[in-house]
């Protein structure tokens, strides 16, 4: 049949060329079929619309030439389906697991399995002598295609992929049947395969065809299409003007780049329509990325290739994480790690309350497998008893009661949640073929997740995971849990959807993209020789030389090169205006970067020199070679800035007040913290209405409360006031801490006390055998309730541990029996409480009214005199204690003793009372304080300080002196875990401010001023 062959320019000279032919076409009869076969849907979407710009696309179809080959071909590779690229890599996955050869060491490793399916697509493309080179050339490369065969077999039987559709339309227009398709229009044909040339070739021989074929003058650029057109039988003139850039700008860095690069696509439209721009980038990473940001931030619409894979959609990554819980046996970190991702529905249909049940989980110290079922239970029954045996008469503990039984129905849910998760996990770890492993995950991932709920980009990754899971459904080679979250990984790793609709807004994409636009303003950016051809990395299974022996069946990187420069000079002749940039240096390696090769030419017809080497290219200057000196020249002398941002950052740097509320508030606040006045934002809440008033309301406090708020009044304002806490992970619990361990020794050494009620050592008698062999029966069972719930750490650390705590326990009742026969004393009780279940409180008067105190001393003796020993016990050292001697509340931060002895001698009468602070692991010995007129007012006076200033709203953060090594002393003036010392800083500025004079006196006092 007759061809034609016509050469152009890329951009506007094409689509007029294009315009022509299709007119002499349908000059006779406009409805005369005429089908253009574009290099890509890009390109056709513009054929389409200039042509319907132009008088209409009646009797035209636009398609690429694999679209043309399945419309042709597909209904007679019927039942056949189409392969899809999650069928493609479980048949390679199969393959491998069946007999790995050469790839036996790595053949679990999924980047194998992903090297293989992209070498796949390549040998697809060569016939069988092609193989048999390729096979010939190693072991590794035979073995390459010994099991490349076995996949073709196995996917032939089922599937058709875009080989064999070109294969099979080829054998349909050989046979003579391409009437429907009318006269023939190849558009810009880029390089071929061997299985696009054949069907090329049928179409010449059996209908008109013209070619137009696009030439930029660059021998390099141009050669992949002299060599389509030479393998079609054709040929093409060489006289086709070289396309340079009309303007080049460099920036410091690729950041700096992209920004100075949407300034002046803010400013171009102005006078330009928004899909009349484009920005290509020469490389993915990192321009990709940054345009997307940076144009975000302009508030401008954009279209183009998406940036985010389907993979890394936060549906995708929780549901692919929740398949991988199955290895872990359900672990705490990783289920939440997962389930924060998107919203997830319960079993019944609800909202999964994420963070409730997180920090329910750390409080039940649940780690993985069995923990959810018994620490759960352990947890929901520590919950009853609390509200079995609380107070209901007390005000204050009502609301810990509704708490708790709201806990407990929580808990329940969670815990009926990850029973089924763990059900179906292990369901599906049993299952092994595709249609039940396929049809189980759909079911999973149907019932976690619900589409509507989501945003519409997460929507398109719902489809694409229920599409790619369907689609693996009809193999019929084993399956396994693993490997489908395997295939199911890889494919979703290059699934792009597609940003925005093209025409609507400023297209971004890869210079690839350049092919067949027409454009009136251009910009390319990342034109750095490092990136673009930047260094060409070999290919393990199909190297160079391996390449070289199949002639010019697979491309290499001389052709890869080449098709980087066709695409740049494309790009150079889409548009009227074309900006060329690049990075003069990348600031997070520290490194200079050269224009590319391909950018030179453009500099030396800009700068009028023609010898301009790349490494002398900024020895030249010239109007149209603009630089970007810095962010911030940029900033101060741009015409036009891109944000909101950035203007304001130009009025600050000006030093004009700016008119934002937010920026004034920070500058507000910046100020306040740097001055030396203690302000709101230093913790002076005066002006703040509910805060505590422990002299004047019935509320009690706990003398732990206000030792705590002399030590850091910042950690007592968030702790006790707002009720927020530190989170800890149970995964990350090495060791029972130091908390817990005296939490153990009060309790062990209580319910002693509780057991023998009328049997107590009397007055300077021992312990006997018989409650010391019930102590450690109470040890025994309290570690197994430790353990129970997830607090005693690493097992081996724990027993060791463990032992110590029951060597503790023993040494605590001879010390207990030496003291007391030396005192001629006995046990009267254990943990006399005040305040709590009933008891009354403790009332110390103040000036301001009466505070009441509650809490519960460790241990009360009596001895035959009379005089009451009350003691409280301390599993850790007495470093903080030794000033008591001299100051017995020790700024503020030992109060437990002086109240216990008050309620001590309430509870049991007499005058004489002595207090101790029992020491029985580290330090072990007692510091006693004796009760008197000089203490009493001591006490009372701390006590008014301390609720006074509460009441006042005085929560500086007083941060501790010595910085942070080995641990952090506070976590809420250290809660990054970097350090303390700008908090300490300020703390030391802010206290001599004369609002804190009283309360700095008594926490501080080293600090006030003569």
């Amino acid at each position: 049949m007759p061809t034609q062959v016509l050469t152009t320019t890329y951009g506007a000279a094409a689509l007029t060329c294009l315009t022509n032919v299709v007119s002499q076409i349908k000059h006779d009869d406009p409805m005369t079929m005429t089908t253009i076969v574009v290099p890509n849907h890009l390109a056709g979407m513009v054929v389409q619309r200039h042509l319907s710009a132009q008088g209409g696309i009646a009797g035209l179809q636009v398609t690429t030439l694999p679209r043309l080959a399945e419309r042709i071909a597909a209904p007679n590779l019927a039942p056949r389906r189409p392969q899809t690229r999650a069928i493609r890599t479980a048949t390679w996955r199969a393959s491998l697991d069946a007999d790995p050869g050469e790839f036996a060491k790595v053949s679990e490793h999924p980047a194998t399995t992903r090297a293989l399916a992209l070498a796949h697509r390549e040998l697809r493309d060569l016939d069988q002598s092609g193989l048999d080179r390729v096979a010939a050339h190693n072991d590794l490369s035979a073995d390459v295609i010994r099991l490349h065969r076995q996949v073709v077999d196995v996917l032939s039987e089922r599937w058709y992929d875009e080989t064999d559709l070109l294969h099979e339309a080829r054998r349909h227009v050989e046979n003579g049947q391409v009437s429907s398709l009318g006269q023939i229009v190849l558009y810009l044909p880029q390089a071929f395969t061997n299985a696009e040339t054949g069907f090329a070739q049928a179409l010449a021989d059996q209908a008109p065809l013209t070619v137009l074929a696009g030439l930029n003058g660059y021998d390099d650029a141009d050669r992949a299409i002299h060599r389509t057109l030479d393998r079609l039988g054709l040929a093409g003139q060489q006289d086709s003007q070289q396309p340079l850039a009309t303007k080049v700008l460099h920036a410091s860095d690729a950041d700096d780049e992209v920004r100075c690069v949407v300034r002046r696509v803010v400013t171009t439209l102005q006078q330009t329509p928004a899909h009349r721009i484009a920005i290509l980038y020469a490389a993915q990473v990192p321009y990709a990325r940054l345009l997307q940001e940076h144009l975000a931030a302009a508030d401008l619409v954009v279209n183009g290739p998406g940036v985010r894979s389907v993979r890394n959609r936060a549906v995708a990554r929780g549901f692919m994480q929740i398949l991988q819980l199955a290895r872990t046996g359900v672990s705490r970190a990783g289920l939440f790690t997962a389930l924060a991702q998107a919203p997830v529905r319960s079993w019944e249909g609800g909202a999964v309350p994420v963070s409730r049940w997180d920090r329910l989980s750390r409080t039940a110290g649940i780690v993985a497998g069995d923990d959810w079922q018994q620490r759960l239970d352990t947890f929901i029954d520590d919950q009853l008893k609390f509200v079995t045996n609380a107070d209901t008469s007390d005000e204050e503990v009502q609301w810990r009661i509704e708490r708790a039984n709201s806990t407990i129905e929580d808990a329940r849910q969670l815990q009926g949640f990850v029973s089924e998760l763990r059900d179906r996990l292990e369901a599906g770890g049993n299952l092994t073929t595709w249609f039940e492993v396929s049809s189980w995950a759909l079911a999973l991932f149907g019932d976690l997740y619900e589409a509507s709920r989501l945003p519409r980009e997460e929507q398109y990754a719902v489809v694409a995971i229920a599409q790619s899971l369907a689609a693996l459904s009809g193999l019929e080679t084993r399956a396994t849990l693993t490997l489908l979250q395997e295939v199911l990984d890889l494919d979703l790793e290059v699934a792009l959807p597609s940003v925005g609709r093209f025409g609507d807004g400023v297209l971004v994409a890869p210079v690839s993209a350049a092919i067949g636009l027409d454009l009136d303003t251009v910009f390319v950016v990342g034109l750095s020789e490092d990136a673009f051809p930047g260094r060409q990395s070999e290919d393990p299974l199909l190297p160079q030389a391996l390449r070289r022996s199949t002639g010019d069946a697979l491309p290499g990187q001389r052709e890869r090169i080449d098709a980087m420069h066709r695409h740049l000079a494309a790009a150079f002749s889409s548009a009227p205006e074309v900006w060329a940039s690049f990075p003069r240096g990348d600031l997070r390696r520290s490194v200079t970067r050269l224009p590319s090769r391909w950018l030179l030419p453009t500099l030396r017809a800009l700068s009028g020199t023609p010898g301009l080497t790349a490494t002398s290219w900024d020895e030249t200057e010239a109007p149209n070679i603009i630089a970007s000196r810095s962010f911030w020249d940029e900033l101060r002398s741009a015409s036009d800035l891109a944000t909101d941002h950035e203007w304001q950052m130009r009025t600050v740097s000006a030093g004009d007040d700016l008119d934002d509320t937010v920026i004034t508030a920070a500058r507000h606040l910046q100020d306040e913290r740097a001055s030396a006045r203690f302000t709101r934002f230093d913790g002076n809440l005066r002006s703040v209405e509910g805060l505590p008033d422990y002299a004047r309301s019935d509320r009690a406090v706990s003398p732990t409360s206000l030792e705590q708020y002399a030590t850091c009044p910042h950690q007592f304002f968030v702790s006790r006031v707002l009720g927020i806490r530190p989170l800890t992970s149970p995964e990350e619990i090495i060791k029972i801490s130091a908390m817990d361990v005296g939490t153990l020794i009060h309790e062990c050494l209580d319910e002693l006390v509780q057991a023998f009620p009328d049997d107590l050592p009397d007055y300077g008698r021992p312990w006997l055998p018989q409650q010391r062999s019930r102590l450690r029966e109470i040890a025994a069972q309290k570690a197994l309730d430790f353990e129970e719930r997830g607090l005693t750490g690493h097992r081996l650390l724990w027993e060791h541990e463990r032992d110590q705590i029951m060597d503790d326990l023993e040494a605590m009742l001879d010390a207990d029996n030496e003291f007391r026969q030396r005192r001629d004393a006995r046990v009267l009780s254990s943990e006399l409480r005040f305040g709590l279940g009933g008891h009354e409180p403790v009332r110390i008067p103040v000036p301001r009214g009466e505070v009441k105190m509650r809490g519960s001393a460790d241990k009360v003796d009596q001895t035959r005199d009379g005089a009451l020993l009350v003691c409280d016990i301390k599993t850790g050292g007495n470093r903080t204690f030794v000033e008591i001697a001299d100051n017995p509340v020790v700024r503020g931060t030992k109060l437990q003793l002086p109240v216990y002895a008050y309620a001590a001698r309430a509870r049991h009468g007499g005058e004489n009372v002595e207090a101790f602070y029992w020491f029985v692991r580290r330090d072990r010995g007692r510091i006693s304080i004796q009760l008197g007129e000089s203490l009493d007012t001591t006490y009372r006076e701390t006590i008014a300080t301390l609720v006074g200033s509460i009441a006042a709203g005085h929560f500086p953060a007083k941060a501790p002196d010595e910085p942070d090594f080995a641990w952090v002393q506070c976590e809420y003036c250290n809660p990054d875990r970097l350090g303390h010392g700008e908090a300490r800083t300020r703390y030391e500025s802010k206290r001599h401010d004369p609002t804190l004079a009283a309360l700095i006196a008594l926490i501080d006092p080293d600090a006030v001023q003569p």
